[in-house]
């Protein structure tokens, strides 16, 4: 009998021991968005399917494009005792500072496909934007070889914009040098604005009327507001157009002559990698497939570059983003 009752408290004991240890081991990431355009939905959707079955935690933060609101609401999260921050910055120089207050808290950080500059980051986690922009400029000058090109860059804070202009200019420069194709708007543009897309398009039509055969926009967003000023002057699917993130309006003007392209990416591939390696240095774990390493001005950063993307246009469509389960048909082409 004294056996028995030993062996009940032994077995008691293990099962308040096994579940103190569970709750003082839970994981808790804080995910910070900073950008506010469509195509960030889906990141946060896979993003949080992926920790949900882990069995982690998750709090999400929406900054919409305030880095002042960005820092008081990753404060918060510090709050919640998160123990990995990711985060898509507002600023990619601005946001060093959040990383400094997470290592203060002994939080460690993983920038989500914008790289934060000038800190000790932990980890970056995006696809090779300069493919992108390779991409980007390679199907608009295999149908234009020559002419009248705008370039409309992201915001110069971000450090993926540089990295689009180094692969448009990767493919553009010796088309310029040839005198092949003349650049005649080159813009970044402040927090990827699809109004002041179309401002800078707008005024360079009405001073240069119908002297412009392509613009290499880098993403949906800024191709957006392109696309408004090019209808406002008779010359919306006449003028090539690329964009970037196949957002649903985007696809629609592909299969209706009005954009080009656009580059769809594999964003559930980005958002399960990055949610797995939250948890990894959560735990305490290395990170897998990290040989890569970027500089961003302080450290060489471990990084990795993710090359699942495809070119989306009218003749692979369906191929790409329905087949994927990226985007529903009838949303695309409508009741037909």
């Amino acid at each position: 009998m004294k056996k028995k009752l030993i062996l009940t408290f032994a077995v008691l004991f293990s099962i308040i021991l096994i579940s103190g240890c569970s709750i003082e081991q839970e994981i808790k990431i804080g995910f910070s968005l900073g950008p506010s355009q469509e195509r960030w939905e889906k990141d946060i959707d896979y993003f949080s399917s992926r920790i949900r079955n882990s069995g982690a935690k998750l709090f999400v933060t929406k900054a919409e494009n305030s880095h002042a609101k960005q820092v008081e609401q990753v404060l918060e999260l510090f709050n919640k005792d998160i123990d990995v921050l990711v985060i898509v910055p507002v600023d990619s120089r601005r946001a060093s500072e959040i990383v400094c207050m997470a290592h203060d808290y002994g939080i460690r950080v993983i920038a989500y496909d914008r790289i934060v500059n000038d800190c000790e980051l932990d980890l970056y986690i995006s696809f090779d934007n300069m493919r992108v922009g390779e991409m980007q400029a390679e199907y608009l000058t295999r149908i234009k070889p020559e002419g009248y090109y705008a370039l409309l860059g992201g915001d110069s804070g971000d450090n993926n914009s540089l990295q689009l202009r180094l692969g448009h200019m990767n493919v553009l420069q010796p088309h310029v040098e040839s005198n092949r194709i003349s650049i005649v708007v080159d813009y970044y543009i402040n927090n990827w604005s699809s109004e002041e897309a179309y401002s800078i398009i707008d005024n360079y039509l009405e001073s240069n009327p119908g002297r412009l055969d392509a613009i290499v926009a880098s993403n949906d967003h800024l191709a957006d507001g392109a696309f408004r000023a090019l209808n406002k002057h008779n010359l919306s699917g006449k003028v090539l157009l690329s964009g970037q993130d196949a957002e649903v309006d985007a696809c629609r003007r592909i299969v209706s002559g009005q954009q080009s392209m656009t580059v769809y990416k594999y964003i559930e591939t980005l958002a399960t990698v990055s949610a797995s390696a939250a948890i990894s240095l959560a735990q305490g774990n290395p990170v897998m497939n990290t040989q890569l390493s970027i500089n961003n001005g302080s450290v060489m950063v471990p990084s990795i570059l993710l090359s699942s993307m495809v070119s989306v246009h009218p003749e692979n469509i369906r191929m790409t983003v329905i087949a994927d389960g990226f985007l529903d048909e009838e949303l695309i082409f409508g009741s037909r």
